[in-house]
């Protein structure tokens, strides 16, 4: 499969995905569930995931961006992944009792218990899941991620429509988890094996264990801030923070999430075939920032309108986190794939002790924002977020070749289309006319009126982006006339 229909595969999976998904939380919080309760289950998740980074271990990366893999391997691969991924399931079990007891609320041990349970089967699907990365195969993957966010939709909905409560999300991502692993596994079985000898394993449990540095401090990095919240501001606090958080999060996810993914494996293979990744990773830049900043003024500007359409006024003070957090995903997005190109450029020991300064970075300045109330500890992610980009602009683009002034040039044209995306909702909320009080036609048509100018800006500015439209455009002209 080309990058490019890969991509286009990647994108639909994204996006069913996330509509799936973010209508079941649109339906759960406007009809079941309270901010303390979601608040709840993300303190419970994010404790569990920072421990569960144990069960990847770099397993996925080493198979996919590995120059030969050896098939004969792969049961030994997964049963590794199993073995570890049983672990980290025993310790969430174990840790839910002394974590509802730490935050003062019973109901966290039943939640940690079902997510404990999730990880049981997770870990299976690992292998099979990164070998058809490996393969580009994003058709079957979409297939798997759509259906099992549909299913896991479902049965969260029906949960808390039964009175679950909290634990209802958790039931929702047991079953997604289920039915997830049971698509990868028809699609690419992998027995899991005892490893016959470690020589067998020994390439992967290397690579492994720098992979894990850095996805553990990733980990502690993005998960203790709901651990953090709740601790300083309460459980009710929490829910607010993780609903902006997440919103600004899905942004992301469904503008750029898609093309990241597939880069991954296709820098592995231009890499493996001697070629410049400059060029390519320049282009990367311009599509992430060039979507991605415009989004984010676009959500900013209509964040209480947004909030109030979608989970009604029981979530209004989600607003002005979400203008917050969504500003700060234009620095999170603006150097992507920042931990997987120095692991395919072979240079994962500097990034280990970066990734480990940019966690505590993060973590001090959420703890010192929280101190001062809910909406400073939202403002501190823009401070996180230019801190961030700051440590990874000075490195990634000498890594790779890439001179300041062509990143500068980017991210200008990437800024000026963002702003001219933004102006009909600026103008707009400037005479008082863009409020939480706002329809949704008078939304809907002032983020229509953003996407012509963020259009007519784009060949204007000659961004990379337009390019990709206009490739996207013959393509789906050819086959429109194949069809024919």
């Amino acid at each position: 499969m080309s990058i490019r229909r890969a991509a286009i595969w990647s994108f639909a999976s994204q996006y069913a995905s996330f509509a799936i998904q973010f209508a079941s939380s649109v339906i759960i919080s406007r009809l079941f569930l309270l901010p303390a309760d979601v608040g709840l289950f993300s303190i419970a998740l994010a404790a569990a995931m920072v421990v569960a980074i144990f069960q990847d271990m770099g397993i996925s990366r080493f198979v996919t961006g590995q120059p030969e893999m050896r098939e004969a391997h792969l049961g030994e691969y997964a049963a590794v992944a199993v073995g570890l991924g049983w672990l980290i399931a025993a310790l969430v079990a174990l840790g839910a009792a002394p974590l509802a007891h730490f935050y003062g609320e019973p109901g966290l041990t039943r939640v940690m218990l079902i997510i404990a349970a999730s990880y049981v089967l997770f870990p299976f699907g690992i292998v099979p899941s990164a070998m058809l990365t490996r393969a580009l195969n994003f058709r079957l993957l979409f297939i798997a991620n759509a259906a099992s966010a549909l299913i896991g939709a479902l049965v969260a909905i029906a949960a808390a429509a039964g009175g679950a409560g909290p634990a209802a999300l958790a039931w929702g991502m047991l079953a997604m988890t289920a039915a997830r692993l049971g698509i990868v596994m028809a699609a690419h079985p992998v027995r899991p094996r005892r490893p016959a000898h470690l020589d067998n394993v020994r390439a992967m449990l290397g690579f492994g264990g720098s992979s894990f540095v850095i996805s553990l401090s990733g980990a502690v990095g993005m998960r203790c801030q709901d651990l953090i919240v709740g601790r300083l501001l309460g459980v009710a606090a929490t829910g607010l923070f993780t609903r902006a958080s997440a919103l600004a999060g899905q942004m992301t996810t469904l503008m750029v999430g898609a093309i990241n993914s597939v880069f991954y494996p296709a820098f592995a293979k231009k890499r493996d075939a001697g070629e410049d990744l400059a060029a390519p990773y320049l282009h990367l830049i311009a599509c992430n920032t060039g979507v991605n900043w415009a989004a984010a003024i676009g959500l900013a500007l209509a964040a209480e309108p947004v909030v109030h359409l979608l989970y009604g006024p029981n979530w209004d003070a989600v607003a002005p986190l979400l203008r917050w957090t969504a500003l700060a995903e234009m620095f999170f997005v603006a150097m992507p794939l920042q931990m997987d190109v120095p692991i395919l450029l072979g240079r994962i020991k500097p990034l280990v002790w970066i990734n480990l300064f940019d966690t505590f970075i993060t973590i001090v300045i959420l703890v010192v924002f929280a101190t001062w109330g809910l909406e400073a500890a939202a403002i501190g992610r823009i401070l996180t977020g230019a801190i961030w980009l700051a440590i990874y602009a000075s490195y990634i683009p000498r890594l790779v070749g890439i001179r300041m002034r062509q990143l500068g040039a980017v991210y200008a044209r990437s800024l000026i289309v963002a702003l001219a995306a933004g102006a009909p909702l600026a103008l707009a909320k400037w005479n008082g006319l863009v409020g939480a009080d706002t329809g949704f036609v008078a939304l809907v048509g002032l983020c229509l009126a953003g996407a012509c100018c963020w259009l007519v800006a784009l060949p204007l500015v000659r961004h990379p982006f337009w390019q990709e439209l206009r490739l996207l455009q013959a393509h789906f002209g050819k086959l429109r006339t194949a069809r024919l």
